[in-house]
C-alpha cells in the first residue's frame, strides 16, 4: 500500500517547480488553497476535500 501523503506535502507537490503564477485576466497571484465541499452519495451527506487554485477573479465565487 502507498504511503499516504500529508496536506503540507501535496501541497509543497503542487507547488513545486512554479515561482509565482500569476492571472492573466485580474493580474494577481494564483493561490492554492484547500476547502471542503460536502458530496451527496447513496442517501448521504460526506466532506469532499479538495486543493482549489484561486485568483481575485474567483475568490468571491468559492470563499463568498
Amino acid at each position: 500500500m502507498a504511503k499516504l501523503k500529508t496536506f503540507a506535502a501535496k501541497l509543497a507537490h503542487a507547488t513545486s517547480g512554479e515561482k509565482k503564477v500569476i492571472c492573466p485576466i485580474c493580474n494577481s497571484e494564483i493561490q492554492i488553497i484547500r476547502i471542503i465541499r460536502n458530496k451527496h452519495k447513496d442517501g448521504k451527506w460526506a466532506p469532499k476535500r479538495e486543493l482549489v487554485k484561486i485568483c481575485k477573479c474567483n475568490e468571491n465565487e468559492i470563499l463568498g
